[in-house]
């Protein structure tokens, strides 16, 4: 399958979107649950759930438009080029505003976050 431009970029906008939204729902289900809201926190769960997937599906759309190959390749660049500048560039600004323990937090994730890189691009190379 082959897909236009703008479906594409829309796509992968709406991935990062969607695996945000999970992320979120799930940790907040996780303190909702902490905090003795047991309801709450299982309706986030199935909220979550919903986006988790909206992603699967929209993943394996760019997996069959794409291949896998080229997907992992693509996934690797994000996280080593977008993910860990915008790690360092937070970093910097927490550094600057007085916060050298998020600043500390922050360049440790940088570097996992290049591990994950490296770990994208050995899965790409294998296929």
């Amino acid at each position: 399958m082959s897909l236009g431009k703008e479906t594409e970029r829309g796509l992968k906008e709406l991935l990062r979107a969607n695996a945000e939204d999970y992320m979120t729902l799930a940790l907040l289900a996780e303190k909702m649950e902490a905090a003795g809201k047991a309801e709450e926190a299982k309706l986030l769960r199935e909220k979550a759930a919903v986006e988790l997937g909206h992603a699967k599906a929209i993943f394996e759309t760019l997996v069959r438009a794409g291949g896998l190959k080229e997907t992992a390749k693509e996934l690797a660049e994000v996280e080593d080029l977008q993910h860990v500048s915008e790690y360092n560039v937070v970093a910097m600004k927490a550094k600057e505003e007085g916060h050298p323990e998020i600043e500390r937090m922050l360049c440790s994730f940088a570097e996992q976050e290049r591990g994950i890189a490296e770990a994208l691009k050995q899965a790409a190379k294998a296929l």
